[in-house]
């Protein structure tokens, strides 16, 4: 920790009336966007410094909103326009906890609880906007002029990436115009914003084992179905497989569909797509050659597009005539995955 990283951290605590700190321990290895800290405190207490590359506004707001709605987030205990400092998140991280073979039914059970708390803050109807770190931001919005726009603004990077997958993309806007009806009137909530495997805390040494999401520096409100698809596309780039029907367990109903299935598609194409590779690519080595299996994966999933699009469809239909798994049991929801295709190839 350099000596302004220190000055900082002795102000913050000071702020938050908490004790001086008397081991500091750097954390790394995750691409955070920032300088990150764990602080063990004189009482014994952990804290968290996080120090921003650039001024910001304080959270302070942002912070207040987020506890005051019961969000599983960790508590906010003082900053500035320099960092911010939070209550230590004991457990494990969720992609971790994926990859060496730890993850259980259990933990995804608590993941999609906490994503439930997150959903269970709504607004009203077709909206969108952004949770800053002292102001919220809301506009009207038409979610199916905004999902053809999101397709419209991948074509360069299709072009480039993928060409043979352009010409499907006319048969994905006729999608989305069958889907018009059930876009629209989705219910509007508050969403993390940053999904990531890295961003969930699961501390499984409880009973029942409790998830926190970490990181809320891109909240935003929206549909919810397109929160749970990111979810299962950055899973399945963790495990081949996605969220299994533990999540939905936690969550409390299965996928809003065919919302969930259509943004699936188009978030996966848009994120493919996206300049976000040439960034990831600046990164130390072990994290940018894993940006570039995922880039691998996900074009791996293009090439399947018309494949994709067939079940979309059928999703699209069976939506229509009213035979949707959003309020089935747990046990059921693995039958709707089959036929959307969600554990088919991976991501």
């Amino acid at each position: 920790m350099n000596a302004s990283d220190r000055e900082l951290l002795g102000t913050l605590l000071a702020d938050a009336n908490l004790p001086t700190a008397i081991a500091v321990t750097p954390l790394t290895g995750r691409g955070f966007d920032s300088a990150v800290y764990r602080a063990r405190l004189a009482d014994g207490r952990d804290v968290v410094l996080r120090r921003w590359r650039e001024p910001r506004e304080p959270e302070h707001a942002r912070a207040r909103f987020l506890a005051d709605h019961g969000v599983p987030a960790p508590a906010f205990l003082a900053g500035n326009r320099a960092g911010s400092l939070h209550a230590f998140v004991p457990g494990a991280l969720l992609g971790d906890l994926i990859e060496s073979g730890r993850c259980t039914d259990a933990h995804w059970r608590a993941v999609g609880r906490a994503y439930g708390c997150v959903r269970a803050v709504t607004f009203p109807p077709r909206l969108t906007g952004e949770v800053l770190p002292d102001r919220l931001i809301l506009r009207p919005v038409d979610p199916v002029a905004a999902m053809h726009a999101q397709i419209d603004q991948a074509m360069p990077g299709v072009r480039a990436r993928l060409p043979e997958a352009e010409q499907h993309l006319p048969a994905l806007h006729a999608l989305v115009a069958r889907a018009a009806r059930p876009l629209r009137e989705a219910r509007t909530t508050l969403g993390h914003g940053d999904i990531n495997m890295w961003n969930i805390f699961v501390d499984g040494d409880k009973a029942t084992p409790q998830a926190m999401l970490i990181d809320w520096d891109y909240p935003r409100v929206g549909d919810p179905a397109m929160e749970v698809a990111l979810l299962e596309k950055h899973a399945s780039l963790f495990n081949g497989i996605g969220v299994p029907p533990a999540f939905f367990a936690g969550y409390g109903h299965g996928p809003a569909e065919p919302n969930t299935a259509i943004h699936r598609v188009v978030q996966t194409l848009a994120w493919a797509a996206s300049d976000d590779w040439a960034e990831f690519a600046t990164m130390p080595p072990d994290l940018s050659a894993r940006a570039a299996q995922w880039l691998q994966t996900l074009l791996a999933y293009l090439v399947r597009l018309p494949e994709h699009l067939d079940r979309l469809s059928a999703v699209i239909d069976q939506a229509a005539s009213g035979d949707t798994d959003e309020d089935q049991p747990p046990d059921m929801i693995r039958s709707h995955q089959a036929r959307s295709g969600w554990e088919r190839g991976g991501v």
